[in-house]
């Protein structure tokens, strides 16, 4: 089955039992790993906000906020923000992340580069 580029989900439909199933695509060229843990996301204002890891790769990490966090705009895109781990301390050790995307209460962090500091 082929599906155009900007596609992300699909309902396919099974020709033997005619039951409907959403597929997601993921087009990412690397792969993420499932992730699960909570951590602290660090402000450059200086607020700290909990947060629910859902998946992690080289390029950034998937997050889930609260909803009181997501009310009180704790954070916003293009903010730059650190992560501070408690169970693992080098898993963000001296990284710096970007917000990418806000979606509901999922929140897409990229990854900076050193130059991009």
């Amino acid at each position: 089955m082929s599906a155009p580029p900007h596609l992300r989900r699909k309902n396919i439909r099974c020709y033997k039992c005619a039951t409907m199933n959403t597929c997601a695509f993921n087009r990412r060229i690397t792969p993420r790993e499932q992730q699960s843990g909570k951590a602290i996301l660090l402000t450059t204002e200086g607020r700290e906000v909990d947060i629910n890891l859902t998946d992690i790769s080289s390029k950034g990490i998937g997050v889930e906020l609260s909803i009181k966090a997501l009310r009180s705009r704790a954070v916003r895109i293009g903010d730059q923000v650190q992560l501070i781990c408690n169970w693992n301390p080098k898993l963000f050790a001296g990284s710096r992340f970007v917000i990418q995307n806000i979606r509901d209460q999922r929140v897409g962090i990229r990854k900076l580069e050193t130059g991009e500091f």
